[in-house]
């Protein structure tokens, strides 16, 4: 039988190929240097493992509310109230099995054939991708670190106004963190023109030396979409969450009910005491500031060029113009030749792909500095 169209057009999540393979080399015996994945080299903390092993303990493994435990929804709308000052009514809270599940709701909920899809180049791929599934028309905005690589409200004007318009706040690969007028001034956009703004912040919990505001405080009409997964190293248990209007509520769960039937149960009895962990997540993010300030000019040194200094998130977005390979070639040789993994700048679009990789560094200082002194002697014998 022949692959359906749209599977066809799906492009591969190249970070997740380069953690495969690098795995692989790993079980061969080889030491791999992890800058290329997007996932907290902490363990989650012990009151959330817990937390879990007592809903185990007490029979919590049956399905739960199609939008999640009501505990749940409540405790993140107690959350917003005390980190925002802004009440979120808790029937407006959805649960979802990772922040990737609640795009698959709202683009299946609010695209098809016809409408148009607006996101960021370089943006995150999954987007793009699952928004495929849909057959939308996808309209990719390039953003530049002139601008703070964010999507400027009189971008919206060169495009087919579109219906949906997605931005990571803070942003991957980039780290930018939008600034609270432009959120204002591209809500104001889409509303006029009867569109709607989708404000993904999974990354949220995490900026250094600038205040965050989440777009949930703006207007009741801004989709925001945000999980436990980065700022709470919570990857593996699955679990995210979106504030939606109330008018979305009904058509969404229905597809929740068939998609995913609920989310992890144990994964939401865990996330309980996720929002009591403020000491532990304040030393997590200390550390991932401290990695940052190390690895920005550790790279400089190398001749790695960085427009623009990141604000959250735990990436870096580098140019590698000086060293005259196309960044999935360089990407590929660092793996193989220097052992470390980093990711090249087709993951996130096709505007500067070939001139940037990106760094996370999510993983130890050790680990960061070890890698640096493998790509500078690996560099050195380039030249």
């Amino acid at each position: 039988m022949d692959i359906s169209k749209r599977a066809s057009q799906i492009s591969p999540f190249y970070v997740m190929e380069l953690l495969e393979k690098a795995r692989m080399m790993e079980l061969q015996g080889h030491r791999v240097i992890h800058m290329e994945v997007g996932e907290p080299g902490f363990e989650t903390p012990d009151s959330i493992k817990s937390a879990a092993a007592a809903a185990l303990a007490e029979g919590k493994t049956f399905y739960t509310h199609s939008l999640g435990i009501p505990e749940l929804r409540q405790a993140i709308s107690d959350e917003y109230a005390a980190s925002c000052g802004i009440y979120i009514p808790p029937d407006r809270i959805i649960i979802t099995n990772g922040s990737s599940a609640a795009f698959v709701l709202i683009f299946a909920t609010l695209l098809e054939p016809g409408r148009t899809l607006a996101l960021s180049d370089p943006g995150y791929p999954c987007y793009k991708n699952i928004a495929l599934l849909t057959d939308c028309t996808i309209k990719p905005i390039e953003v530049s670190p002139e601008t703070n690589y964010e999507i400027l409200p009189q971008y919206l004007d060169e495009t087919p106004w579109p219906d949906l318009l997605v931005i990571a706040n803070p942003s991957n690969p980039t780290g930018a963190v939008y600034r609270p007028e432009t959120v204002i001034a591209l809500h104001q956009r889409m509303s006029v023109a009867g569109g709607l703004l989708v404000v993904d912040e999974i990354y949220s919990g995490l900026t250094y030396d600038i205040d965050f505001s989440s777009s949930a405080s703006i207007s009741d009409d801004i989709v925001v979409v945000s999980g436990f997964s980065k700022a709470y190293a919570m990857t593996g248990w699955r679990l995210g969450w979106m504030i939606v209007p109330s008018d979305l509520v009904r058509p969404i769960q229905k597809l929740a009910q068939n998609l995913f039937i609920a989310p992890p149960s144990i994964s939401q009895y865990a996330a309980l005491n996720a929002f009591d962990e403020k000491e532990e997540l304040a030393k997590m993010r200390a550390l991932y500031k401290e990695r940052r300030d190390f690895l920005i000019p550790r790279l400089n040194s190398l001749g790695f060029v960085i427009s623009r200094i990141p604000d959250g998130a735990f990436y870096i977005y580098a140019g590698i113009e000086g060293f005259g390979m196309d960044s999935m070639t360089f990407v590929e040789r660092a793996l193989e030749e220097a052992g470390v993994a980093i990711t090249p700048g087709y993951d996130f679009g096709a505007f500067g792909a070939s001139s940037h990789v990106r760094f996370s560094y999510a993983d130890r200082i050790e680990n960061l500095k070890e890698g640096c002194q493998r790509l500078e002697v690996w560099l050195k014998g380039l030249t």
